[in-house]
């Protein structure tokens, strides 16, 4: 039987690449080019990891293979094993993109959201690769390499993204200037997965994370933006998060004006904002609504006004029994009066 001279024969697009070859005798060599690695496996056994160089297999110079290349030399047969070439580059930079279908709890609305960036990895543990991603096939990519992969970064991403609106750091319109956190936090949770196939992310990057403004939600909730109507939206989806009662209260204070021009609304609406503004200067109407609205400033005042009405009970019973006189009742009287 000939001597086999084995090495890796795949492009560079191949990241994992098995060799055809699958016997090896005493005298067989195995070459390894800078930036590769050559695993030996038995029965889905690694045997052996070759670095970069070339390897003479004879008797005993193999740790992991003194038994089978003993038997090989007595017997004259060859070992029968798989020869996979891992490439070990410094790293693979791969660009992703993906769509996403997010609950913003300020709206109570589902919006699609597009998003796109970077990532790069390299090879750690390239038995690990070839174990749990490769399997039965005979090679793998770095475009198959990361069709595998795009789930996990889709899953992860929505997960985090979701997080940071539930917390209500942002909401869909603000997301972007939370886009370095969400990276790294994506980055951790994706490098604990991708550290089980032995692969070591060791960057990831989101560049953009934004509403698709061609639906038909995105446009009706830009619509509603410029009305009372979405302070109902967000009085909405307040119930859930527990600050329903002053949004709530914002938007019931904000339509009473609408309806009374002698009110609030006379002095908001003359100076030309009208109910036809965007969010934020509805909240700033809001706001300003609040101040009379808030159930603490009405507490006060209601205690102040029952505290008064009892003074002047207790100064009529003085009157009516003569230990004060008409002119002291009535100077005490309009003293009380206007703390009204």
């Amino acid at each position: 039987m000939p001597i086999s001279t084995i090495q890796n024969e795949s492009n560079t697009d191949y990241l994992i690449w098995k060799s055809p070859v699958h016997t090896i005798t005493i005298g067989s060599q195995i070459i390894v080019h800078e930036n590769e690695e050559a695993l030996l496996f038995e029965n889905g056994q690694l045997l052996n990891i070759f670095k970069s160089g070339r390897h003479l297999i004879e008797t005993g110079n193999i740790p992991g293979l003194e038994g089978l290349i003993s038997r090989s030399f007595k017997g004259g047969s060859p070992i029968v094993v798989e020869i996979w070439f891992a490439n070990k580059v410094a790293s693979f930079d791969y660009k992703w993109g993906t769509r996403l279908q997010i609950k913003d709890n300020t709206y109570g609305l589902i919006l699609p959201m597009t998003s796109f960036g970077t990532y790069a990895l390299r090879i750690e543990d390239a038995a690990s690769l070839i174990l749990q991603i490769v399997g039965r096939n005979q090679s793998l990519s770095k475009l198959e390499l990361k069709q595998k992969l795009v789930p996990l970064l889709v899953r992860n991403l929505k997960e985090e993204v979701a997080d940071t609106i539930v917390d209500d750091k942002a909401d869909v319109f603000t997301i972007s200037t939370e886009l370095k956190n969400i990276s790294k936090n994506v980055q951790e949770s994706l490098a604990e997965e991708f550290r089980r196939f032995g692969l070591d992310l060791f960057d990831f990057y989101i560049e953009s994370l934004e509403i698709d403004e061609k639906c038909e939600e995105y446009k009706k909730l830009k619509s509603s933006l410029g009305d009372a109507a979405s302070l109902k939206l967000r009085a909405n989806a307040a119930k859930d998060s527990g600050n329903f009662y002053q949004t709530e209260r914002s938007f019931d204070a904000l339509q009473a004006a609408a309806e009374n021009e002698s009110g609030i609304s006379g002095t908001l609406l003359s100076g030309g904002l009208g109910l036809g503004m965007g969010l934020g200067a509805g909240q700033q109407m809001a706001n300003t609504v609040n101040q009379n609205t808030n159930p603490n400033i009405q507490n006060n005042q209601s205690d102040n006004l029952n505290n008064i009405e009892e003074k002047l009970l207790k100064l009529k019973k003085l009157f009516d029994s003569g230990l004060i006189n008409e002119k002291e009742y009535q100077d005490k009287k309009t003293q009380l009066l206007s703390q009204l």
